[in-house]
């Protein structure tokens, strides 16, 4: 039974060994820790006391949340592009329509709110825009057409002069041989009595003239004007002009062609002379012939202009017509071609003439008014007889 007793512990159980394994891991700790302690000391690292050192395990972790994705924002469905505003004419503005009658933009369903907002500011702006007028540039009102301009007045001098003369063949053959017009003259001062004005014409085969113009009135002459000259290619070249006015002698012009110079006798200056020049009653007969020569001068807005002579001076006068017009006289209503003189202040005296296509243009009205506004009318009363 003593025999049996060492068998078993050279063996060894499951136990022993366990023990031995653990002794020896403890010593080992035990080994480790007591260097670790030299080797902290020595360098100064941990105080001279002891320290406890606690060691607690840590919970593991938790595992990471799963996070979910996002569900995708849908894309906000396309808007279909508005018509744009249509441009109106530019003679009507567009019709204004009102915000309310325009239809609200709709948002995107479950767009984002920042993309919503932003879209509906949009719209309203698109709104605002296409209620508001159309500015149409201002309308400018078309610029007046000018005034047609003036025709240049038509000289009565040089060659104009003749070029407009040459259109008829025979200067005498569009003059009467002799000739009395009787006139009605009436005064603006004299108004309870009217004078009778004869003017005679006489034409001689050798191309001399000689035209008097005498007004009577309460039996005594009032004025008496003669004129002297011959007939030329410029028309009627008057040599001298004599005027007699009641208690007052004569005083007379005189016109020297050769030398090109007009005289008077009851002043000491002299004026230069060009052909065309007339005295106060000799530029009817000039009327005459031009009238008959060009009628197109005297068409209405046309401008003749003219020198003139009278007693102690020389004068440029511009008549314009007025057109044709209705005039009463003596021997019935007469149509006639108005011409007025055209001046340049109140102060001047003003003349007016009408011209008679059918008597071969002869004056059937004149009226003279001076610059103190007396008034002088001459109307046709009788025809010379046939």
């Amino acid at each position: 039974m003593s025999a049996a007793l060492p068998a078993r512990r050279t063996a060894g159980t499951p136990w022993s060994r366990a023990a031995w394994v653990l002794l020896l891991t403890l010593l080992g700790h035990a080994f480790l820790l007591q260097w670790a302690q030299r080797t902290l000391t020595a360098a100064g690292t941990w105080p001279e006391d002891e320290a406890t050192v606690a060691a607690r395990l840590l919970p593991p972790p938790a595992p990471p949340a799963v996070v979910q994705p996002a569900a995708p924002v849908p894309a906000p469905k396309p808007r279909r592009p508005r018509p744009p505003p249509p441009v109106a004419a530019i003679a009507e503005p567009p019709p204004v329509i009102a915000q309310a009658e325009m239809p609200a933009a709709a948002p995107a369903i479950d767009a984002p709110p920042a993309a919503a907002e932003a879209e509906t500011q949009a719209a309203d702006e698109t709104e605002a825009k296409a209620a508001e007028p159309v500015s149409m540039p201002p309308q400018t009102a078309e610029p007046e057409a000018p005034p047609p301009a003036e025709p240049e007045p038509f000289p009565f001098a040089g060659e104009p002069l003749r070029s407009a003369l040459g259109s008829l063949s025979d200067l005498r053959a569009a003059l009467p041989a002799a000739a009395r017009w009787v006139y009605r003259t009436t005064n603006s001062e004299i108004r309870l009595a009217s004078g009778t004005t004869y003017v005679d014409w006489s034409l001689g085969a050798d191309g001399r003239y000689e035209l008097r113009l005498s007004t009577t009135a309460l039996g005594m002459t009032v004025i008496d004007l003669h004129s002297q000259g011959a007939l030329r290619e410029f028309g009627l070249a008057p040599d001298r002009y004599t005027e007699t006015r009641a208690r007052r002698g004569p005083e007379s012009a005189t016109f020297d062609w050769d030398g090109r110079r007009v005289t008077f006798s009851g002043r000491p200056h002299e004026r230069p002379l060009a052909e065309g020049v007339q005295d106060r009653i000799s530029f009817q007969v000039q009327l005459m012939l031009v009238g008959q020569a060009r009628p197109d001068l005297f068409r209405k807005g046309g401008q003749v202009e003219l020198s003139m002579a009278g007693r102690d001076d020389m004068a440029v006068y511009l008549f314009r017509s007025a057109g044709a017009e209705q005039t009463s006289t003596g021997v019935g209503p007469v149509e006639a071609v108005r011409l007025e003189r055209v001046t340049a202040s109140d102060a001047e005296a003003r003349i007016e003439v009408w011209l008679a296509p059918k008597f071969n243009w002869l004056p059937v009205r004149l009226r003279f008014t001076d610059r103190l506004g007396r008034i002088t009318e001459t109307v046709l009363d009788a025809l010379p007889a046939s």
